[in-house]
C-alpha cells in the first residue's frame, strides 16, 4: 500500500490487519501526553481503538496508560512477535495486552486506581456473525449480541503476518 514502516514487526501487523479485513491507519496523528510526544503506530477505526507494536517489554507503560486515559479510547499493546497460531494457547504468555480507556467519569468515586488490562487477549472472530473483537480465548464460548457463535483466532491472518518477508533496504520500483 506504499507505506514505509519503522519496523518489520509493524509491517507484519499491517499484513495481519489486511488479511483479517480490519481497517487501519498508520501513524495517523501525534499527541502530547503530559508534555511528552507520542505517535501511536495504528488506529483501527472499525474498533475505535489504537494499536501499539512493541518488539520488547522495555517501554513506558505509564505513558501508554496516560495516553489511553487522555483520549478516552482503548489502546492495544502488541508485545513481541506476532503469535504463532500453531502454538497459540492462552496458558502461554502470548497474545495482546488491552489497555482500556477508563476516565474519571467512568468511576463512581471519580478516582482511577489503574487502567484495566486484559492479558493474553487476541483478535477473535465470531463464528455466527463474523465480527472481530479482542478477547481472551478462554472465554471464546461466551455469547454476545449476535446470537452466540463461538470465537476463533484469526489463524489465516496470523500465518500471513508471520510468513511475510521484507527486504532490508528495499527500494520502490
Amino acid at each position: 500500500k506504499g507505506y514505509r514502516f519503522r519496523s518489520r514487526l509493524e509491517a507484519r501487523w499491517a499484513v495481519f490487519f489486511d488479511t483479517a479485513k480490519i481497517r487501519w491507519e498508520y501513524e495517523p496523528q501525534g499527541y502530547d501526553v503530559d508534555g511528552k510526544a507520542y505517535l501511536p503506530d495504528f488506529y483501527l477505526p472499525g474498533m475505535e481503538c489504537y494499536f501499539e507494536v512493541k518488539g520488547t517489554p522495555e517501554y513506558d507503560i505509564d505513558h501508554l496508560r496516560r495516553f489511553a486515559q487522555l483520549i478516552g479510547k482503548p489502546l492495544i499493546v502488541a508485545e513481541g512477535e506476532t503469535p504463532d497460531p500453531d502454538q497459540y494457547d492462552c496458558g502461554d504468555e502470548i497474545g495482546l495486552q488491552f489497555l482500556h480507556a477508563l476516565r474519571p467519569e467512568d468511576w463512581p468515586d471519580g478516582i482511577i486506581d489503574d487502567v484495566a488490562w486484559g492479558y493474553k487477549d487476541m483478535f477473535l472472530r465470531c463464528s455466527d456473525c463474523g465480527c472481530i473483537e479482542v478477547r481472551h480465548e478462554e472465554h471464546s464460548s461466551m455469547k454476545h449480541g449476535c446470537g452466540g457463535g463461538r470465537w476463533w483466532p484469526l489463524t489465516d491472518a496470523l500465518k500471513a503476518a508471520r510468513s511475510a518477508r521484507f527486504e532490508h533496504g528495499e527500494r520502490p520500483r
